[in-house]
């Protein structure tokens, strides 16, 4: 066996399927009995997209998806308005725009892709030892799983980084987001609505994010408010009125409240142990960046283990360490936490201010596109 990797989510999967793509040995260890099917991460940047579709799974998951071409930042005190056309990254990408589904629609897919037998289920990691020449790890039902290199994608309390004594860097934002969902048609009711919009007034926001069968509304509450009384029909209703005036009323189909976290391992590698996606960050949920950045992960490692498999030297594997914990260190967070500190009085003017080039730059940056591929090998690297 070539490499083990710990956990069966997007990530893990996207990894083991591009692993399998190069040829390489892959085996699964998840700790569940079967794939998950929490509401969680539902955001599909362009470069994402790409690497999907290079893995052959994006086509037949696309036509249940929603679409997002354009993006709207909308005072609801003033009517100003701004929006942004994604079509202008065509040329950088096969897929100039955001698509939303919830991931659980996407580790089926990668699932069926792989061999029978890839993913071993109930199968959650409890030992790890390491020597020169691979590494061994043991599960819970006490059998053994040997191969020359592991990857935790088991999450930010996964066993993989604890047990390869990598430490990790953690705060929670003070903050908490209160999501409600409704199946009224958003698009009827707020003026260059798409499929994503930001609505302010003179002190606050609102994300709008339409998805298959709903759309999310997504409020920060403060911290002192419990989530009974954030969830409470009076406080959903008056945070409704504020943002989509005359629709207090909307249909509501659900809600629920959930914190924030911000984390980095301050390491990417522990010897022949590897990191990946939460296991390795996680982000403001604001801009839907951090199931992207782990795919992003999981491409440019699979690409720098078949270079060093091909004798590209051990080295590749510092470099894709270092180069991957910078982006999230220097972009990805910075990033993330800038779009929740957005100053709502003058967001909006300073997005219609943008100009041409100001616009392109700033959808890259949104996108994903300047960052995705950082750590992937050079050719002249790759070779023995």
């Amino acid at each position: 066996m070539d490499v083990l990797i710990a956990g069966a989510g997007p990530v893990g999967l996207t990894l083991a399927l591009a692993l399998h793509r190069k040829g390489i040995a892959v085996r699964v260890l998840e700790k569940r009995e079967g794939l998950s099917l929490a509401s969680r991460a539902s955001t599909f940047h362009p470069p994402t997209l790409d690497a999907l579709d290079s893995l052959g799974v994006f086509a037949g998951l696309r036509p249940g998806g929603v679409q997002v071409d354009r993006i709207l930042w909308r005072r609801v005190d003033t009517g100003d308005a701004a929006s942004l056309d994604l079509g202008i990254l065509a040329g950088e990408t096969g897929f100039p725009f955001r698509w939303h589904r919830e991931q659980h629609w996407l580790t089926p897919a990668l699932l069926a892709a792989l061999p029978p037998g890839t993913v071993c289920f109930n199968a959650g990691v409890v030992a790890l030892e390491q020597d020169a020449q691979g590494v061994t790890l043991r599960t819970e039902d006490g059998s053994t799983h040997r191969a020359r290199y592991a990857v935790g994608c088991d999450g930010a309390s996964g066993a993989v980084r604890q047990l390869a004594g990598i430490a990790a860097e953690t705060s929670d934002y003070a903050h908490r987001v209160l999501r409600v969902l409704t199946p009224l048609d958003l698009r009827d009711h707020v003026p260059g609505l798409d499929g994503l919009g930001y609505l302010y007034d003179a002190s606050g926001s609102c994300s709008v994010l339409r998805m298959p069968q709903n759309w999310r509304l997504i409020f920060r509450i403060a911290p002192e408010m419990t989530d009974g009384v954030a969830m409470e029909e009076a406080h959903i209703r008056a945070r409704i009125a504020r943002f989509f005036p005359g629709l207090a009323d909307m249909p509501v189909s659900g809600c629920d409240v959930y914190g924030v976290r911000k984390a980095m391992a301050v390491a990417y590698r522990a010897g022949r142990v590897l990191l990946a996606g939460d296991a390795a960050h996680l982000t403001n949920t604001r801009g839907g960046m951090n199931m992207n950045a782990g795919i992003h992960d999981a491409m440019t490692l699979a690409a720098t283990l078949r270079a060093v498999l091909d004798g590209g030297g051990d080295a590749l594997l510092d470099d894709w360490a270092s180069a991957r914990l910078h982006t999230v260190r220097h972009a990805l967070l910075p990033r993330t936490d800038a779009r929740v500190a957005t100053d709502p009085a003058g967001e909006v003017a300073r997005m219609a201010a943008l100009s041409p080039e100001q616009a392109r730059a700033w959808a890259r940056e949104a996108s994903m596109l300047d960052i995705a591929s950082v750590g992937a090998p050079k050719l002249e690297d790759a070779r023995p």
